[in-house]
């Protein structure tokens, strides 16, 4: 599940209503790259998702599930030098965990005591 995706984006499998928990990329007729999203049941696969996939790729269509109707275009390769520590979604997906800083939080300031004061 991805916690970046806003509830009011839905899952763009036809008649779905539900909220999208996952996205991949899907080439555009510019040529640049469209976000598809899913909820958790027409979600296509983690190796799929990778992938940017064709502009007629109909995924998330139910009748290719949970793979797609195209032949993506291949990932560039690069050397990791050590394995990432993992997670796995409720959506089955083994992801990296990524680690995120949070800022500490804003000292809460006391409301004023005793009689207003002119």
């Amino acid at each position: 599940m991805s916690p970046d995706l806003p509830a009011s984006l839905g899952c763009a499998a036809a008649g779905c209503s539900s909220p999208a928990v996952v996205q991949w990329r899907r080439r555009n007729a510019s040529g640049g790259t469209d976000a598809v999203l899913a909820c958790g049941t027409h979600a296509i696969t983690l190796d799929a998702a990778a992938h940017v996939h064709l502009a007629a790729c109909t995924a998330p269509d139910p009748a290719h599930l949970p793979a797609c109707d195209c032949t993506p275009e291949p990932i560039p390769t690069t050397q990791v030098s050590e394995p990432a520590a993992t997670q796995t979604l409720p959506t089955g997906w083994t992801v990296p965990v990524v680690k995120v800083s949070v800022p500490a939080a804003a000292p809460v300031l006391a409301a004023p005591q005793g009689p207003p004061t002119a």
